[in-house]
């Protein structure tokens, strides 16, 4: 029976089964005139389908009587290949820096106002770049190259709205500033590449289930909040604690204390581990919905909150302190040094008072910085750049949070010019005005900081200057008759550490010298017992533990099946992995014109 036989009602009802797709309803409107224009016209049909094929798209888009769904969809598929397109065009641009400037990813998000509104444009676009990141079937055969650039592109633009949200709310008066809106922020920030990015809503959400049990407890025990006195207020954080520690688990995180989960809000309340200060932050919350205030307190080494439980006594006398890190332990100001194992006259008297969201949010922070930077010397003399690339990424929020502190500028901007990426953003805050100097308790000589500033722009300056040369003038590097090795093959490195210890990691080489670069005093310091000394080629490896090397052929040795390594940078030099090698891209190629060959007789 022909679809045409059919009513339009009929028709309508058949096209709405989930296993007819929009392709399919697409082919459907070529066959003829009066299938065409049913199934153009019909809005709810394609509203359908858009939610059916973009469902967590659809949930974030205003639904609106005035959206044409058929429209939508257009415009979906439109910028799928602008974005492909796009994203294919960064490594000629970008290699081998990797880093993508500004103006093109600007370019990126902008050339797609044309096709639909800004909002739903770099909804469409956050979407298409999630999926290309997070929705590959395989490892083997991805395009690694559009994945790497896809995931800075959506890092981009991702951080450029957490910014502008973090803006309005740190205008808003000390009063209005949500500390649960400033953890949430960091939580995106801090988790800025995944799929999906906790909202605001979900985590209150999970807080009003909290105070609904808590509730509960109080209405079966016939409290009555009266927040004048101290003996209801008593009894109902109680209850608090009860519904928080006993029912739920919460509880500090002693065993991983260091981890950046402990200080994302929506992590804490998935696992209930955490540290001082984000399960304070959940205990304020909760308590406020409760109708009690428990202000925040940045106690040294061990984050607080108080509430007033006798306020006839003078100064901090008339509050109580408690612990959420410790079941919601009370303390009155005499015991809380001892937690952290300091007399009473160590501390300041400003350590028991409330602190602005601004502080709390600084104290979050750093709180990160100080993760990122470890705990504990690693066992091999190697740089570790992923925590250093992760330092760099939340001494960038600091600078959002308070913006124009010269200290917070110089760390991200020295930093950047470290490791040579952000340099633009690094150069732009320099050179920014609103420089606030005189917040700092260290008393410097007039225009200290300006001179420092100056210093760190002349070297991100120069530094930018000299990647900029390096993608606009590559040279082929042909290889010696005696290398053994080449581009894109997966190895086992031996890195030594001290005379006995060794560590074997698994990497892949994305270039080399012919003869050891570095200078003799690196060379004693990082290798041991090289039979050929630095006279041998040398190899610039990414290994497994998300870090770089540059290793001696001597430390190295071809990996028996070829693995997938898992790194930041893989795809700024390969375009995919074959199941036993990677596949070098094109500039990658040209670079290095005579490796392809030398890779694959070795595996062959």
């Amino acid at each position: 029976m022909e679809l045409v036989s059919f009513s339009n009602e009929v028709l309508h009802q058949i096209f709405l089964y989930s296993s007819i797709d929009i392709k399919t309803l697409i082919s459907i409107m070529s066959t003829c005139h009066r299938l065409h224009n049913l199934v153009r016209d019909s809005n709810d049909l394609w509203r359908r389908k858009f939610k059916e094929r973009w469902t967590k798209l659809y949930s974030e888009l205003k639904e609106t009587s005035d959206i044409l769904w058929f429209d939508m969809v257009v415009w979906r598929f439109k910028v799928v290949k602008n974005v492909k397109d796009s994203l294919e065009g960064f490594s000629s641009v970008c290699y081998p820096v990797g880093q993508p400037p500004h103006e093109l990813m600007d370019y990126l998000i902008s050339h797609n106002y044309l096709i639909i509104s800004s909002v739903s444009s770099v909804l469409f676009i956050e979407d298409e770049l999630t999926k290309i990141i997070h929705h590959q079937t395989s490892k083997v055969n991805e395009n690694l190259t559009s994945k790497n650039y896809a995931r800075k592109v959506l890092q981009y633009l991702r951080s450029q709205r957490i910014q502008s949200m973090w803006l309005n709310l740190m205008s808003r008066p000390n009063s209005e500033k949500s500390l649960l809106e400033g953890a949430v922020l960091i939580a995106q920030w801090g988790q800025i590449e995944k799929e999906h990015l906790t909202s605001l809503q979900e985590v209150e959400k999970i807080l009003d289930n909290i105070v609904l049990r808590t509730r509960q407890l109080v209405h079966i025990n016939g409290i009555v909040l009266d927040p004048e006195n101290r003996r209801t207020v008593g009894q109902v954080l109680k209850y608090v604690n009860q519904v928080l520690y006993e029912e739920m688990g919460f509880k500090g995180n002693t065993e991983n204390y260091y981890a950046h989960e402990n200080s994302y809000i929506d992590k804490v309340l998935e696992t209930r581990r955490g540290i001082p200060i984000t399960l304070c932050i959940i205990y304020h919350e909760v308590a406020k919905r409760m109708g009690i205030l428990c202000e925040p307190v940045s106690f040294p080494q061990h984050f607080l909150l108080r509430w007033r439980e006798y306020p006839e006594r003078e100064a901090a006398d008339s509050y109580t302190f408690i612990d959420a890190f410790n079941q919601g332990a009370s303390h009155q100001p005499r015991s809380c040094p001892a937690m952290i194992g300091q007399p009473r006259q160590n501390i300041r008297r400003e350590a028991y008072a409330a602190v602005p969201a601004e502080q709390v949010f600084q104290r979050m922070v750093n709180n990160l910085i100080q993760c990122s930077r470890g705990h504990g010397d690693r066992q091999d003399n190697r740089r570790d750049d992923q925590r250093l690339r992760n330092q760099l990424h939340f001494s960038r929020l600091a600078c959002v949070i308070s913006p124009g502190q010269t200290p917070s500028v110089v760390a991200y901007a020295e930093l950047a010019a470290f490791l040579g990426i952000y340099l633009e953003d690094a150069i732009k805050l320099l050179q920014s005005r609103g420089f606030n100097d005189e917040w700092t308790r260290v008393d410097f000589e007039p225009g200290h900081w300006e001179r420092v500033r100056q210093i760190t722009l002349t070297k991100c300056t120069t530094k930018l200057s000299e990647q900029q040369f390096q993608t606009t003038n590559r040279v082929a590097c042909h290889r010696p008759q005696s290398m053994r090795f080449a581009v894109g093959l997966v190895m086992n490195y031996c890195c030594f550490s001290g005379e006995l210890l060794r560590t074997m990691y698994t990497c892949v080489i994305v270039s080399w010298d012919a003869k050891c670069q570095a200078t003799d005093e690196w060379v004693s310091r990082m290798t041991r017992n090289l039979i050929r000394g630095r006279d041998q080629p040398f190899y610039y490896v990414l290994t497994e533990d998300g870090n770089a090397g540059y290793v001696a052929e001597d430390d190295l040795e071809l990996h028996p099946e070829g693995v997938v390594i898992n790194h930041a940078d893989i795809g700024l030099h390969f375009e995919s992995f074959d199941g036993r090698r990677y596949v070098p891209n094109a500039e990658k190629r040209a670079e290095y014109p005579d490796d392809e060959a030398v890779a694959l007789s070795l595996i062959g």
